[in-house]
């Protein structure tokens, strides 16, 4: 799928959750600020496994083609994970202030919303998104991916060695 489909079915889904949380507790702005911060900004993440590829030198073709994932065999992606939908819940139960309630409500639900996405638009399983699943499988792409997957990264991280990355060196 187009980086670009891909963002712009992120950022539209992000403010479902704001406007969830917004006819719950009546905070409009928090809830939709959250909203997208926990639907959209999610992906920010993607910046962390890149630097870890190719160090400081940043190109922005080579981010939203998602280079990062070719020349590496690891995902991290350390905002990718349904244990903080979890934690924010039970945070909203602690809570009685109706702001707060309202934000980690709407960060969870976005969260969620991204994660599904995500899942369905990768083909990869629910599970792939627990930070846990991926530890225990020590973050490497083979053991996350199906085989079909895995097969496709294969083919492309060749293409990426061969013309991109050790191109550079």
């Amino acid at each position: 799928m187009n980086i670009y489909l891909h963002l712009s079915i992120h950022l539209i889904l992000s403010f479902v959750p704001g406007i969830i949380a917004w006819r719950i507790w009546g905070k409009k702005w928090p809830a939709i600020i959250a909203g997208v911060i926990g639907g959209a900004l999610i992906d920010l993440d993607h910046f962390i496994e890149y630097f870890l590829v190719f160090g400081w030198h940043f190109n922005y073709q080579y981010f939203m083609k998602g280079y990062q994932f070719l020349g590496s065999e690891y995902a991290y992606v350390i905002f990718h994970a349904w244990e903080y939908v979890a934690i924010l819940l039970f945070l909203v139960l602690l809570f009685k202030n109706k702001t707060l309630k309202t934000i980690l409500f709407a960060l969870a639900l976005g969260f969620f919303v991204h994660l599904m996405a995500d899942s369905i638009i990768n083909d990869l399983s629910f599970a792939t998104y627990s930070i846990i699943y991926r530890a225990k499988n020590e973050f490497q792409i083979e053991r996350l991916s199906s085989p079909r997957s895995y097969a496709k990264h294969l083919k492309d991280r060749e293409w990426f060695m061969n013309n991109i990355y050790n191109a550079k060196k």
